[in-house]
C-alpha cells in the first residue's frame, strides 16, 4: 500500500481517527489512536503536550494531549507509514466494464491479474460512495440489501451490473446479474436506509446492530462526512517560559502534589523526586530544569498550581482579559536572554497602536504579537452536521486518558476598542439581540461578538493582500465577555502559526505601522457584493445575515465558527 504524508495539524483539524484518507493507491481509514503507541511500544507521556488552562477545561474530561511522533522521532525513513489504516470501502467500480464489484471477488471481466494487481486495481477505482448516520458510526453501503429492496438475493456473486451515468444519479441504474433485480441509484441516494452501528475505525461490526437513527449514502469525500470537534488553548502570561511548560509534565506535578500533602516540598525533595519519576524524563529535560535554582522552581510551580484550578470564568474570557492587560502593560523578553523556543508569548507595549476608525465613531488598538503558542487537541468527531453526536478519540493508557493534540507557534495582531465600549443601534443588532435571547448560552450568537467576528473576516481578506500570507493561512480568535459592570467589550486575536517551528517570518505584524491602510480596504466595498439585492436584503436566521462567499465567508482552516454568525450589514450600519 502506498503511503500518505499529512501534518500533524491536518491531523488534528480535518483528519484523525475514523476519517477516509485519500492515498494513491486508494481510499484507506484511519485506526483508533491507540494503535500508534501499543503497536510500537510507545509511550505517550513521553509526546505528552503539557497544557495545565486547557487539561483544566471541562470538555477534556480528565484527558492529556499527546502530539503525533514524526518518523524521524522513531528513527524510520521518511517513506515507512507509521500510522495505522485499513482499506475502506472494499466495495469498487470497474470503469471498464462498468461493474461494482468487492475487492476479494474482483471484476469477473478482468481476467488475468494477479491478487495483488487486483487489489491494486480496486483501491484505485475504489466506490466513492459511503453510508453515515449522525450517531457518527459509517460503514459501507450494503449493496445487497439496497438493490433487492431488503430481501436480498443468495444466489450473487459479490458483484453488480453499473450502467447509465452523465451528470445524474437518477440515469444510473444497479442491477444483479443473477435475478435481475435493479435499482435507481438516484432514488437510493435520497433514501435512509439501516445503520449497521460500525465505528470503522475500532474494526468489526457489532453482532446486533441497534442504532436508533436512520443512515444515509454520502460521497466518501464529503466535508461533512468528518467534522473534527477541537478545543484549543493560547500560552498567556505567566505560563508564557520553556521552564513553565517543562514543569507541567504530569508526572511531575503528581509527585509534586503528594509532597505538598504532607508539607514536604522543598528543594532537595524536589531533586529526589526527578530522579525518580517513572516513566523517567528526558535526560535534555531534567538537565534543563536542575540548570534552575529552588527559588525559580517554586515560583513556577506556584503559577502553574493558580492557573490549573477551576477558573470561574471560560479559557477565551482569561485570554481576552490577559491580551487587553498584555496590550497596555506589554510581555516582553528578558534583554539578558534571547528570544526563541524558551518563551512563548512577546507583545512589546511600544508597537502597540491606537488609530481612529472611518467614521471616528471608536478608536481602534492595534497590538503586534511578536511570538505566540496556540495549543490545539482533538476531543472527537461528528458526522453529517454539528449538531450530531460526537464522538471521542480519546484513548487510554496506564490509567491514564489521552486525545491528539498539536503545538502550533506563530505571531498575530490583536485588535480591540480601549476606552469607550463598542454601542451597537440600528435594526441588525435588534435582529441578532432577539437570537441570543433564544440560545443565551451561545456567546456567538451576541451582536457584539456578530460585529467583531465580522469585521475580523474582513480583515482577514485585506492582510492577505500584503502580509504575503494566504487568506486560509490567516485564523482568527473573537472574544466577547461582559465586564463585571454589565458592560460587554470585544476584540479579535489574527494569527498566523505552523507547527515544529519557533514563529513564522514577520509578515502579519509588520503591517501594523500602516493598519489604517488595511483597514480602509477592509471596509472600503462593505456595501457591495456580486450577489447583491440577494445577499445585502438577506435577514437573520440565526445562522448567517448578509453573508456570502463573494464578500464575506472565508476558508474553513480561517474561521473558528466554521462560517455562521456573521453579518454585512450589522457592521455597515454600525461602522468605527
Amino acid at each position: 500500500m502506498s503511503y500518505q504524508q499529512i501534518r500533524p495539524s491536518q491531523f488534528i483539524t480535518t483528519y484523525g481517527p475514523g476519517a477516509i484518507l485519500e492515498t494513491r493507491s486508494g481510499p484507506v481509514v484511519i485506526r483508533s489512536m491507540d494503535r500508534l503507541f501499543t503497536d510500537r511500544g510507545l509511550v505517550p507521556s513521553d509526546y505528552a503536550i503539557n497544557d495545565v488552562r486547557l487539561t483544566r477545561d471541562p470538555r477534556l474530561n480528565g484527558a492529556r494531549i499527546v502530539r503525533l511522533p514524526a518518523n524521524a522521532e522513531l528513527g524510520l525513513e521518511e517513506k515507512q507509514p507509521i500510522y495505522p489504516t485499513e482499506w475502506f470501502p472494499y466495495w469498487c467500480l470497474c470503469v471498464e466494464h462498468r461493474i461494482l464489484y468487492q475487492t476479494r471477488v474482483g471484476c469477473p471481466n478482468c481476467q488475468g491479474l494477479l491478487p495483488r494487481d487486483l487489489q491494486q486495481k480496486a483501491g484505485r477505482e475504489a466506490i466513492r460512495f459511503v453510508q453515515a448516520c449522525p450517531e457518527g458510526h459509517l460503514d459501507e453501503i450494503d449493496w445487497n440489501y439496497v438493490v433487492h429492496a431488503g430481501s436480498g438475493c443468495q444466489a450473487n456473486r459479490g458483484y453488480y451490473r453499473w450502467t447509465g451515468g452523465g451528470g445524474s444519479l437518477r440515469n444510473i441504474i444497479i442491477q444483479c446479474p443473477q435475478c435481475t433485480s435493479s435499482c435507481n441509484f438516484g432514488d437510493v441516494y435520497s433514501r435512509d436506509w439501516r445503520c449497521t452501528e460500525r465505528y470503522p475505525e475500532l474494526g468489526g461490526r457489532p453482532p446486533q446492530p441497534n442504532c436508533p437513527s436512520r443512515a444515509e449514502i454520502i460521497q466518501r469525500g464529503a466535508a461533512n462526512l468528518r467534522l473534527s470537534v477541537t478545543v484549543s488553548a493560547l500560552t498567556i502570561p505567566p505560563l508564557t517560559t520553556r521552564l513553565h511548560n517543562v514543569l507541567q509534565d504530569i508526572r511531575i506535578l503528581n509527585a509534586c502534589n503528594t509532597l505538598r500533602s504532607i508539607n514536604s516540598l522543598n528543594g532537595q525533595t524536589f531533586q529526589n523526586c526527578l530522579t525518580s519519576l517513572n516513566p523517567p524524563l528526558r535526560s535534555s529535560e531534567l538537565q534543563f530544569i536542575q540548570s534552575h535554582t529552588w527559588p525559580q522552581i517554586e515560583a513556577v510551580l506556584d503559577q502553574i498550581y493558580a492557573n490549573s484550578q477551576p477558573a470561574q470564568r471560560t479559557l477565551k474570557e482569561e485570554e481576552f482579559d490577559s491580551l487587553r492587560f498584555a496590550a497596555v502593560q506589554g510581555v516582553s523578553v528578558p534583554s539578558n536572554q534571547m528570544a526563541g523556543p524558551s518563551h512563548f508569548f512577546e507583545l512589546r507595549p511600544s508597537d502597540v497602536r491606537i488609530i481612529n476608525g472611518p467614521q471616528t465613531q471608536h478608536q481602534l488598538r492595534i497590538a503586534p504579537i511578536h511570538r505566540l503558542r496556540m495549543v490545539v487537541a482533538q476531543l472527537g468527531y461528528q458526522r453529517i452536521n454539528d449538531s450530531a453526536r460526537m464522538v471521542p478519540v480519546a484513548f487510554n493508557a496506564d490509567g491514564i486518558p489521552w486525545v491528539p493534540g498539536v503545538e502550533l507557534f506563530g505571531e498575530g495582531i490583536f485588535i480591540d476598542i480601549p476606552g469607550t465600549p463598542l454601542m451597537l443601534g440600528q435594526q441588525r443588532a435588534d435582529y441578532w439581540t432577539r437570537a441570543f435571547q433564544l440560545l443565551p448560552a451561545d456567546e456567538t450568537l451576541h451582536p457584539i461578538h456578530v460585529w467583531w467576528h465580522t469585521l475580523s473576516h474582513r480583515l482577514i481578506r485585506a492582510l492577505s493582500v500584503d502580509s504575503g500570507y494566504s487568506s486560509a493561512s490567516i485564523a482568527e480568535r473573537v472574544f466577547s465577555s461582559q465586564d463585571p459592570d454589565g458592560i460587554r467589550r470585544g476584540g479579535v486575536l489574527l494569527f498566523t502559526v505552523q507547527p515544529g517551528g519557533d514563529g513564522t517570518l514577520g509578515g502579519l505584524i509588520g503591517l501594523v505601522p500602516r493598519f489604517e491602510r488595511v483597514l480602509v480596504a477592509a471596509l472600503a466595498d462593505l456595501n457591495t457584493c456580486s450577489n447583491n439585492p440577494l445577499c445585502e436584503d438577506c435577514v437573520p436566521d440565526g445562522i448567517n445575515g448578509s453573508a456570502c462567499y463573494s464578500c464575506l465567508l472565508a476558508s474553513e482552516t480561517s474561521c473558528e465558527c466554521r462560517n455562521t454568525h456573521l453579518d454585512r450589514m450589522l457592521l455597515l450600519e454600525n461602522l468605527p
